[in-house]
Parts: C-alpha cells; sequence; structure tokens
C-alpha cells in the first residue's frame, strides 16, 4: 500500500515538474520506487512536516531507463543501474542524511549522460 512519508517535489533551479514518485514500506525500509522514471531528471525529498527521515531508505529503479542515480543529502552516493534486468533496489548507505538533513536531492541521467 502506498504511503507519503516525504514531500517529493522539483529540483532546486528546475523548471520541470517532479515525476510521480510512489512510496512503500517494507519492513523499516522506506522504499522510494523511481521505476517509471527514465531519461534525465531530478527531484527533493523532505520529511512531511512532523515527522522526521525515514531509518533506511532506498531506491527502486528500472534497469535500462536510466543509466546512473545521484543521491545527495549530508554526503553524495552515485549507484551505476544495470543495463538489462528486472526493478533493482539501491539501499542508502549510513551516513547520507542525518535528522538535520533539511532535505536530499535525487539525480538521475540517461543512458549516455553521466552525472558528476
Amino acid at each position: 500500500m502506498a504511503v507519503q512519508e516525504l514531500l517529493i517535489g522539483p529540483a532546486a533551479g528546475s523548471a520541470t515538474a517532479a515525476p510521480a514518485v510512489a512510496q512503500y514500506w517494507d519492513r523499516n525500509t522506506l522504499l522510494v520506487d523511481m521505476s517509471g522514471v527514465s531519461g534525465s531528471g531530478a527531484l527533493t525529498l523532505r520529511p512531511v512536516q512532523g515527522n522526521g527521515w525515514p531509518i533506511r531508505l532506498e531506491f527502486r529503479v528500472q534497469p535500462g531507463s536510466i543509466e546512473s542515480l545521484e543521491v545527495r543529502g549530508e554526503q553524495r552516493m552515485v549507484f551505476a543501474v544495470p543495463a538489462h534486468g528486472n526493478a533493482v533496489s539501491l539501499p542508502l548507505g549510513p551516513g547520507l542524511y542525518s535528522p538535520r538533513t533539511a532535505a536530499i536531492t535525487v539525480q538521475w541521467s540517461a543512458a549516455g549522460d553521466s552525472v558528476r
């Protein structure tokens, strides 16, 4: 069942709206389902007012739709997305965000582009 633990909006400076992205609980991990995104884009995640960040956070992506996924909070993490196969989940490592983190920026690139 879909939930709304995080507010999802366009990335700072973006002229386009954030894509529709669903959120689901998988035990104590919040899964942000980005399997429907393709090409290049960016979005910003913020906790819902009165809630904090989930203890664990991961992103589901569809191989072949995007080439890489960059996540920035207190630290930066870049994932290479496989070119083929079923949807994969990419968990964030400890330290990428903390209770003090105001927002997390997520950026993805199309095949042939590179996220730097």
